[in-house]
């Protein structure tokens, strides 16, 4: 370092040409982005020795200043090739650097524009984080192939093939594989069947009640809304149980192809859909069971025949008398009085009469 420190504080005439062109970058940076510049800075650096730039090296490292005052005097143009060059080098490798840089002047221009620099950023990071991904999948599969080797192994042989490591797939890494592809599904069919089974009910006591529905027509209508419902929050499901973590093992491709991990997977999914199906019909132990008023509400439409929402005193006697009752006009006043009034009944007074009738009271009387 003193030696060094002598040579930037020593006279020109005793300083090396080559040293002189050193100093002046670190004292000045390069003075500016035309071509006849590049060529001469280029030329100078290459006509140092290995001793010199290590001298350099070590004064930047020693001095982070030095560092930060070099890469400020840069113009825009050589500081992005020189974070190019680092990124290289650091992502990808020394032996990488100039083919990056030579990728990121995408246009041939000798020159690194700021629109090549972010093209470059992002195709490199893209690869870096493949590059990743790829290591992290083959480090576990390195593991569990270790795993299943050495549990081999202990038995008495070797497992070598993927398919010798496909066939030692313990137990619980199947029953891991099989929960894994069940629990998805018991959301998926809990969420079906129960809003299945309320919207229905719903649609039953309301536009079912009015338009005088099916019990099954209102279940499918249902079942159209629970449709609706699961396309939007089957993402949902899976994102959720991922969350999870479970320790499922990695498997390689010839793993994938045995014939136990698919069948682990299929009766997972099985079993997952039918426990969310029953655990669906919960709603019923909530739901009241009674469709006395649907049908009360049917048969007084049917006894209304003018369409005026009463049943009237006529109405009453066309009714008994298809009955084949006798004196129905006595019988038909005794039912306004004592359940309408204005000789006319309107619905809750006819639930009223239904309900005598179903309790086996006189209706009469």
């Amino acid at each position: 370092m003193r030696r060094l420190f002598s040579a930037r504080v020593a006279p020109p005439s005793v300083v090396p040409r080559r040293w002189v062109s050193t100093t002046h970058v670190l004292r000045n940076g390069l003075p500016s982005a035309a071509p006849a510049a590049a060529s001469a800075s280029t030329a100078a650096a290459s006509s140092l020795t290995a001793e010199e730039l290590q001298r350099i090296a070590q004064l930047m490292e020693n001095d982070p200043r030095i560092l930060m005052e070099v890469v400020a005097r840069l113009d825009p143009q050589s500081r992005r090739r020189l974070v190019v060059t680092g990124g290289a080098m650091e992502w990808f490798g020394k032996e990488s650097a100039a083919q990056e840089v030579e990728k990121a002047d995408a246009d041939k221009d000798r020159q690194i524009s700021p629109k090549d620099f972010d093209h470059w950023f992002e195709s490199a990071l893209k690869q870096r984080q493949e590059e990743l991904r790829k290591r992290s999948t083959e480090t576990k599969q390195q593991q569990l192939a270790s795993t299943v080797s050495g549990a081999a192994t202990a038995v008495g042989g070797a497992a070598s093939s993927a398919a010798d490591a496909s066939k030692a797939l313990p137990l619980a890494a199947l029953f891991m594989i099989a929960l894994e592809a069940g629990l998805p599904f018991v959301g998926f069919g809990f969420l079906d069947n129960a809003t299945m089974i309320l919207a229905g009910d719903v649609i039953d006591g309301t536009l079912g009640f009015y338009l005088n529905c099916t019990v099954l027509a209102s279940a499918a209508m249902g079942n159209v809304c629970s449709g609706m419902l699961g396309m939007q929050v089957h993402g949902l499901i899976e994102k959720a149980v991922q969350r999870l973590n479970f320790n499922t093992p990695v498997l390689t491709e010839e793993q994938m192809k045995d014939r136990r991990v698919f069948l682990a997977g299929h009766l997972g999914g099985t079993a997952g859909i039918m426990v969310g199906l029953i655990l669906g019909m919960l709603p019923l132990l909530f739901l009241d069971g009674d469709t006395s008023e649907k049908s009360d509400y049917a048969m007084f439409q049917r006894w209304d025949i003018n369409g005026s929402g009463f049943v009237e005193l006529p109405e009453f006697e066309k009714v008994l008398r298809e009955l084949d009752l006798h004196e129905t006009d006595v019988k038909a006043k005794k039912l306004i009085e004592k359940y309408g009034e204005n000789n006319r009944v309107n619905f809750e007074q006819f639930s009223q009469l239904k309900a005598d009738l179903r309790d086996g009271k006189p209706i009469f009387d």
